[in-house]
């Protein structure tokens, strides 16, 4: 009996999970497909790198879908099962509330496992590949990208505005405005070109014949260049003083650096894993209703938590980076609190401490 309810309960929650993630995932995929279509019709991508940057950003969104999924079905199931009373008919029958998390401790258990390998190894490779991906195709970006008659945001922040484009692919009555530490810089040429392959290397826009203004807006001292030509990279130039993105540095590498920062990278990739099996522990107390009850309400209240743990977990990082928060404390503290939450639900929902005071 108990085998063939450990069956349904896994086939249930397993469908529910499959659904639920790929309903989010194409909808999360979506929405990045017509942020990058955007970027490629205000030539600030190119069309080539469309289908790269879904599939990294597709990786990228594992991380946090599969532990949101994860919870998300076992509200939804428990919660129907609760509803139609079919949950009262397996307490009858000699299912304790304990046991209903034997056939999801292996899943969850590979899921999380999963997880963490995504989040600490996959996922950093993957943002790498897409930040190469769009500086690749930032770079090889030709003249005819840039549509006459409106604003372009190039890749190095500075914004762009043509008039028309000439026979020989060049673009007439140039503006270009970049904005500096200490103020704009401000071009205004005749034509300008795209160069794909210039000394320093990377990709940059020629200016011909124009002025070159250098100030702070709302200062009147302004410096003025007329220049015959005048380049500007497309790319912004790596500084050493730049900070280095840790979202993108190798696993042991962080460990290497062993800094706040780093440290606080290390945990934040291993928070969806540990996450994961945390959120199944308060599914079932949380999805616990009467059949009167509405059958969403605990999913609305799991959403809630769901925000909460996701948010508290990233002020934790944000505090531990600026040494607010110990080193031995770290990110733990977040999971902590939340373990133990989800420990006080599950006693109370089995009705364990009105046993120990009914004794007393």
């Amino acid at each position: 009996m108990r085998k063939v309810i450990n069956q349904y309960l896994f086939r249930e929650v397993a469908q529910s999970w499959l659904a639920v993630t790929l309903i989010l995932l194409v909808i999360l995929v979506i929405n990045q497909f017509a942020k990058i279509l955007s970027d490629v019709s205000i030539g600030n991508n190119s069309g080539s790198v469309i289908s790269e940057l879904l599939f990294f950003s597709t990786v990228e969104y594992l991380t946090v879908l599969m532990p949101l999924s994860t919870f998300l079905a076992i509200l939804l199931v428990f919660g129907r099962l609760y509803k139609e009373s079919e949950m009262a008919a397996m307490m009858a029958s000699g299912i304790s509330p304990m046991s209903l998390y034997r056939p999801l401790w292996i899943p969850t258990i590979i899921l999380a496992i999963t997880v963490g390998v995504i989040s600490s190894f996959v996922a950093p490779e993957a943002r790498k590949n897409m930040n190469a991906s769009n500086q690749a195709a930032m770079v090889n970006l030709g003249i005819e990208s840039l549509q006459p008659g409106q604003f372009v945001t190039l890749r190095n922040g500075a914004v762009l505005f043509s008039e028309k484009r000439l026979e020989n692919n060049q673009l007439s009555n140039v503006f270009a405005q970049q904005e500096l530490r200490n103020g704009v810089n401000v071009i205004v040429s005749k034509t300008a070109e795209i160069l794909d392959n210039p000394d320093n290397g990377g990709g940059a826009l020629v200016f011909y014949n124009g002025y070159l203004y250098e100030g702070v807006p709302g200062d009147l001292e302004f410096r003025i260049l007329e220049f015959s030509e005048h380049r500007l990279p497309l790319l912004n130039p790596v500084s050493n003083t730049d900070k280095i993105d840790l979202s993108l540095e190798s696993f042991t590498s962080l460990i290497e650096k062993n800094t706040s920062e780093s440290l606080a990278e290390i945990q934040w990739r291993i928070s969806p894993a540990i996450a994961l099996v945390i959120l199944v522990i308060l599914s079932i107390p949380l999805s616990k209703s009467s059949p009167r009850q509405g059958r969403f309400g605990g999913l609305v209240i799991g959403i809630l938590v769901y925000m909460i743990y996701v948010n508290c977990l990233g002020a934790a990082k944000v505090w531990f980076e600026q040494g607010i928060i110990p080193e031995v404390f770290g990110l733990w503290w977040v999971h902590l609190i939340a373990l133990l939450a989800s420990v006080i639900m599950l006693l109370s929902s089995n009705r364990v401490f009105q046993r120990l005071l009914f004794k007393n």
